[in-house]
């Protein structure tokens, strides 16, 4: 017996949404973001004292960190998301379906349909654009904005 499901939603997994995926999960850690946020905080105050003392080297030393550090978080990372994106064929610039039955929904991609039962996802995260899917803390489906009329609210009564 073939069922209809009860959602149906199509995302294209562009280098866009794949990025900010990424990003979404790379700041979601709030321990760390304030962490960083107090590292930047005390680097830049370092480097202002280490000017006003005159220690030029390690004024430029202490600002440099700061400097790389905060190219690194933005910059760095999203480079080898990029490249990472760009090595996955099966899904990079492809179109995946996604079936939402009563008891687990189906993937489909150009490679296949698999199946996932509700009790796998540990988190669903929704943003202003998108809707993640997780069922790791750093892996899940990607889908972008509008959803079908009930369906984020159907997803928070499965995922429970």
């Amino acid at each position: 017996m073939d069922m209809k499901p009860l959602y149906t939603v199509k995302s294209l997994y562009s280098m866009e949404e794949f990025m900010r995926f990424n990003r979404t999960l790379r700041f979601r850690n709030k321990k760390i973001v304030v962490f960083l946020s107090i590292l930047d905080v005390l680097l830049l105050a370092l480097t202002l004292l280490c000017l006003i003392n005159g220690s030029y080297i390690w004024a430029a030393i202490a600002g440099f960190y700061l400097l790389f550090l905060n190219w690194y978080l933005f910059r760095g990372i999203d480079q080898r998301m990029a490249k990472v994106f760009m090595r996955n064929t099966e899904i990079a610039g492809h179109q995946c379906e996604f079936q939402f039955f009563e008891d687990h929904f189906d993937a489909i991609t150009k490679s296949g349909t698999t199946s996932i039962s509700y009790d796998k996802i540990k988190n669903i995260i929704e943003t202003r654009t998108n809707v993640y899917i997780m069922y790791s803390d750093s892996q899940g489906i990607m889908m972008k904005k509008p959803m079908p009329e009930g369906f984020v609210e159907f997803l928070q009564t499965k995922s429970n």
